[in-house]
């Protein structure tokens, strides 16, 4: 795959970084992140070097891209359910029945069955996360229910900043509840801790004693529903 038949994306990372560095991300998009120093003619050198390593990392993200077709198989909740299509009576639209996604629209092509799902899933996450973040909020070091709020990401199941804002991935409802817990412990527990080092991992010791094997499951599950 010549570097310039290559699409990818260019992020500057400031004066002070190095290196110009690659990255494909579960989508099969290509991202680099160059220094402000570095010319675009630099960049493609760089790309070019790592076209065999892209262009294998690339071929195995679109292996496992989600389809959007009749009978496609997409998460809920850590099970997979199949999408069938209706004619919409109204609005196209997504429902689900506990066994299958009802995909009520007459324009079947890919990116707009993606796009209702898309709209399907954040309404979902923001019932399940709500709730499941309510049963959390009994932590010991949490003073009522932190603030939090939904977005999807592309590599991050969360977030927690310096101050206190914690972010969910509209993602995670496609896993199951017990990884969706360990994920909201997992950024709670960073508003006593900022950091991953002694003192967190206690803190999660203490009261999610799995909490490594959640998360290797959730790593292991992640690229399948990371992408859409």
């Amino acid at each position: 795959m010549p570097a310039m038949s290559m699409s990818f994306q260019v992020r500057r990372t400031g004066r002070r970084s190095k290196n110009i560095s690659v990255r494909v991300h579960h989508d099969g998009t290509v991202r680099v992140g160059a220094p402000t120093w570095a010319s675009l003619k630099e960049i493609r050198r760089v790309v070019q070097m790592h076209a065999e390593w892209i262009a294998e990392r690339v071929a195995e993200a679109k292996a496992v891209a989600p389809r959007y077709d009749e009978g496609a198989l997409q998460f809920f909740l850590g099970k997979r359910h199949p999408i069938a299509f209706e004619s919409p009576e109204g609005r196209d639209s997504v429902s689900f029945n506990g066994r299958r996604f009802a995909v009520a629209t007459n324009d079947r092509k890919a990116d707009h069955v993606r796009d209702l799902m898309r709209v399907w899933y954040r309404s979902r996450a923001t019932e399940v996360l709500k709730e499941r973040v309510e049963q959390c909020v009994d932590l010991p070091w949490l003073k009522g229910t932190p603030s939090w709020r939904l977005r999807r990401m592309r590599s991050q199941w969360g977030s927690c900043t310096a101050t206190g804002d914690v972010t969910l991935n509209t993602q995670l409802v496609k896993a199951p509840l017990d990884l969706i817990d360990y994920v909201i412990v997992h950024e709670f527990a960073h508003l006593k801790h900022h950091d991953h080092g002694p003192g967190f991992e206690r803190l999660m010791d203490r009261h999610m004693p799995d909490w490594r094997t959640r998360r290797r499951d959730l790593n292991t599950l992640g690229p399948a529903i990371l992408v859409d």
